[in-house]
């Protein structure tokens, strides 16, 4: 009898890998494991605060030294912004001020004179509204701006993820309000169009991150969150998927549907599996799913 293979591995970044500038216990060492093994890795990220090159900065920086390269990386910044120049678009950016950050994020929005403008802009500056996680920029002002803008472009709310909560990367580590509320908030308001997701769970970004040669059932995810990692990768059909108890974790959430609501063949695989425990496993850390894969797959 065959052993069942898994040629490549995607791996979240924030939650899984590290919290903030800590890495979690044992990820360095094991990430060098599955590098040995010879499967291909790719990095995946929603992180709305910082651009590719910055990123990378801080995950081959001296308190993380992941040894990450930029090829290997997929992230909803960089999704976002090929599609905002894709469509040709002028978007109201709730994101944190971008202005001195690289290009990746500079090609949202090239120009931040309008959000900094000390009298409104008019709405006519705009044509669609982009979301990111911008505590700063969530006040009604700005908020209201998005309504009148969706108002005259309905099917143009473009969210760089929409996770309901993030890992507070303080000392503190409690949860935080993520902008997925924010962005349910414009939709409810303004009778908009679902928001394109251009980050996890979307399809979009997660056939963007896998192999060409390699079939989607001999990819694994490894992942902090039930929705994004985990129901993401199931929906583009990834063979095996792993909910790790870091991060964003929280207990019980092994227990939630796997099915996304948006995708009714997932839906109806979950039915016929009978739980969604059948369809992914749950471990401590990425050192336990690394050990797992690197046991139980050739």
């Amino acid at each position: 009898m065959t052993s069942p293979t898994i040629k490549a591995v995607l791996i979240d970044l924030s939650g899984t890998l590290h919290v903030g500038d800590q890495p979690i216990p044992g990820a360095r060492e094991a990430l060098q494991r599955l590098r040995q093994s010879g499967r291909r890795i790719r990095f995946l990220t929603n992180t709305s605060a910082k651009s590719t090159t910055q990123l990378l900065e801080q995950l081959n920086g001296p308190n993380l030294q992941f040894d990450i390269s930029r090829d290997d990386l997929t992230t909803s910044v960089l999704a976002t912004a090929t599609y905002v120049k894709k469509h040709n678009l002028k978007p109201l950016c709730l994101m944190e001020d971008v202005s001195d950050m690289p290009a990746d994020v500079q090609d949202i929005q090239p120009k931040n004179d309008a959000l900094r403008a000390t009298t409104v802009p008019s709405t006519t500056s705009f044509d669609s509204v982009v979301v990111g996680l911008a505590p700063t920029q969530f006040h009604y002002s700005q908020l209201n701006m998005a309504f009148r803008i969706l108002l005259h472009h309905s099917n143009n709310l473009i969210a760089i993820h929409r996770a309901n909560y993030v890992r507070d990367s303080s000392s503190s580590g409690e949860l935080s309000l993520g902008p997925g509320a924010f962005v349910a908030a414009l939709e409810t308001s303004s009778g908009c169009d679902t928001a394109k997701v251009m980050g996890k769970p979307s399809r979009e970004f997660f056939s963007s991150a896998l192999w060409d040669d390699v079939p989607v059932e001999e990819t694994c995810m490894i992942g902090d969150d039930i929705l994004a990692d985990i129901q993401g990768a199931r929906a583009v059909g990834i063979g095996t998927t792993i909910l790790v108890q870091t991060g964003k974790y929280l207990p019980g959430d092994e227990s939630k549907s796997t099915s996304l609501a948006s995708h009714e063949e997932e839906e109806d695989q979950l039915k016929m599996s009978g739980s969604s425990s059948d369809v992914f496993r749950l471990c401590p850390s990425v050192v336990e799913a690394v050990d797992f894969i690197l046991s139980t797959y050739c």
